[in-house]
Parts: structure tokens; sequence; C-alpha cells
């Protein structure tokens, strides 16, 4: 299966999971954010909704737990 196929599998059931949590608590505050970390790149903002990568303030984008240099040199 490619990977268009295995997302396109799970859109559905994601859908569903951000339409319930968006009726659910669509008004709830989630955290503050300030004028300087928006300049800053957002740095130590809580403010993106994934399962897939990570921005560490020190070593940068993890996807899936790895470095981008580690993923790169993965890639065929």
């Amino acid at each position: 299966m490619i990977l268009h196929e295995k997302i396109s599998a799970q859109l559905p059931e994601w859908r569903e999971r951000v339409v319930k949590l968006l009726k659910e608590h669509g008004d709830t505050v989630a955290g503050e954010v300030t004028i300087s970390q928006i300049y800053g790149g957002m740095r130590g903002a809580k403010v993106l909704v994934t399962d897939v990568s990570f921005v560490d303030p020190n070593e940068g984008i993890r996807f899936r737990g790895h470095t981008l240099p580690v993923v790169l040199e993965k890639l065929p």
C-alpha cells in the first residue's frame, strides 16, 4: 500500500475525531502566546496539533522521533 492510500484510509477517523474535539471543546482556552514568541518563530508556544513531527528548541525538527539529518540519511 502506498503512502497516499494509507493516509486516505485514516482520514475519515481523523476528521471525526477533530469534529468531535471542536464541537466539545472549541471554546476552551489552550494557552497563551506572547508577541515575542510570534516574532521569535513560536518557540516554546504550543500551537500545532501533529502526531508526526516535533520542533525541539535546541535540535530543530524531529520527524517521527528522528532529526532531519537522520531522516535524510535514511531516504533512498
